[in-house]
């Protein structure tokens, strides 16, 4: 059995409640007696009970994560970046994993409501559209955060990429070397983060006077295959296009790949830029271009936004807190 409350109590003789509150700096402790009774909690190794102290101040110390996927390079760096916010707040961290099934999202919403945690953050699965399972979490006032795949439905903290302005830059990049007739290969409209990728398309060619063709816009879904299919659409026959935004880099590189297939030259016919800036770039060849935003920042400012919210016992507040990008420009689109 571990240290107890009472074992440093009856070494320094005194209460139990006196070290309780002496670890916890209340003001009617003296400042010598918090310093006798943390030196000796440090050298008897004595561990907060968590268990005892969630059952008096009804904490679970443990909030929730729900992310369409674990094992992709942008998840797994947002999850460093809660993880390294909840170990300094002495919490837990229950990671769920979607598979981009709305069914799921909804089943792990009403569990971990269900009195697990604290506090969730969430970001959408591609598919999720009534979204009463989110209201639903909002409405039992429990602390809530929306990050990268957002929804405007609600008004509740979202921590996003620098999406549009990120878009604008790549679409704009496209241009100034040379590109004409661009494609998008975009993810589902329904998410924050897609949607606005395809407005900062649409605004780069529009400020530069190159009007939006919707032939040229491909939605794929986040699915690599269909950017394949989306490329092999657009090019057959001679070569219709110069340029090509991806909404991802997974999708850019099948992009690459697909115009290989067909004998077509990146950079020189087909110009490709993707976003993310994903160590996937990099092995593909030739490099490909790509917006770098900051996820492990995006999971860290989350989870600082939610504990804020855990803190001080209030509802967090509706804004909008967006992560700047970063253009890295690769041999994919040089010219």
């Amino acid at each position: 059995m571990g240290v107890t409350l009472k074992d440093i109590a009856f070494t320094l003789g005194l209460s139990p409640s006196t070290v309780s509150r002496a670890l916890n700096d209340h003001p009617d402790i003296n400042e010598q007696t918090r310093k006798s009774v943390k030196q000796l909690a440090k050298k008897m190794n004595y561990q907060v009970n968590k268990m005892a102290s969630g059952l008096r101040t009804r904490k679970t110390y443990a909030i929730g994560v729900i992310v369409p996927k674990i094992a992709s390079h942008f998840f797994s760096s947002v999850l460093s970046g809660i993880q390294k916010v909840a170990g300094s707040n002495d919490y837990q961290v229950y990671i769920c994993q979607t598979n981009e099934s709305t069914k799921q999202e909804i089943k792990y919403t009403s569990s971990l409501l269900a009195g697990s945690v604290d506090g969730i953050l969430v970001s959408l699965a591609k598919g999720s559209k009534n979204l009463k399972h989110i209201k639903h979490v909002i409405d039992s006032n429990m602390p809530l955060v929306m990050f990268d795949r957002t929804s405007d439905q609600f008004k509740v903290p979202k921590i996003e990429a620098e999406d549009f302005k990120g878009a604008y830059r790549a679409v704009s990049h496209l241009i100034e070397i040379g590109c004409k007739k661009i494609a998008h290969l975009a993810g589902p409209d329904n998410l924050g983060a897609s949607h606005n990728r395809l407005l900062g398309y649409k605004q780069a060619l529009i400020d530069h006077k190159i009007p939006v063709d919707e032939k040229l816009i491909f939605p794929c879904d986040f699915d690599p295959e269909k950017g394949r299919e989306a490329v092999r659409s657009l090019i057959s026959g001679p070569i219709d296009l110069d340029g090509i935004f991806s909404v991802n880099d997974e999708i850019g590189v099948e992009a690459i790949l697909a115009l290989q297939a067909m004998n077509i030259k990146v950079p020189e016919q087909v110009a490709v830029v993707g976003f993310g800036d994903f160590p996937i770039c990099e092995i593909v060849m030739p490099h490909l271009s790509s917006v770098m935003h900051n996820p492990y920042r995006i999971g860290y400012e989350a989870a600082e936004c939610l504990f804020d919210q855990i803190n001080s016992s209030q509802k967090g507040k509706n804004f909008r807190h967006i992560i700047p990008s970063q253009l890295v420009i690769r041999e994919s689109s040089q010219r």
